[in-house]
């Protein structure tokens, strides 16, 4: 009997998936010249090809656009195929297959300054450090345990 306990805890250890950060993608955005670029590239360096793109209101999440990475990872959208009439904030989204996602917050202000140094170019653009990179939420423990006691079950 403890011999089989043991053995089923055991799998479920061995089971517990662990974080794999050679599989993590981040995405990378920021807008220049009034065109937003970025690129997305996995955590080993490894640039994201062909990745889907999305670009989504912050407010809403109204899909705006659909595209994807060139071969180098990187991708430009003009602001003007948004159909905005104004400046609002962004998430820009990389989907590169089941489980590798990542997300880019560009600020109405950062479109905006980018506007304004379009307008007057004596202002350099540059990109903004308010941005960061948000992970999917992994499922909490009781729901991977009970998942696996319900697959030996």
């Amino acid at each position: 009997m403890k011999k089989t306990v043991f053995q089923i805890v055991l799998v479920i250890i061995l089971m517990m998936p662990g974080l794999a950060p050679a599989h993590s993608i981040q995405v990378f955005a920021y807008v220049e010249n009034g065109i937003i670029k970025g690129e997305g590239s996995l955590s080993g360096g490894k640039k994201v090809k062909n990745g889907e793109i999305k670009v989504v209101t912050k407010v809403g999440e109204e899909l705006l656009l659909a595209t994807s990475t060139d071969d180098t990872g990187s991708f430009s959208i003009d602001p003007e195929t948004l159909g905005l009439t104004q400046p609002v904030d962004l998430i820009i989204v990389l989907d590169a297959g089941p489980g590798h996602r990542s997300e880019w917050q560009l600020t109405a202000a950062d479109l905006a300054q980018s506007a304004q140094d379009t307008e007057n170019p004596s202002n350099k653009p540059r990109p903004t450090a308010e941005n960061n990179t948000s992970r999917p939420a992994s499922p909490p423990l009781k729901n991977i345990v009970s998942g696996i006691i319900s697959i030996l079950g």
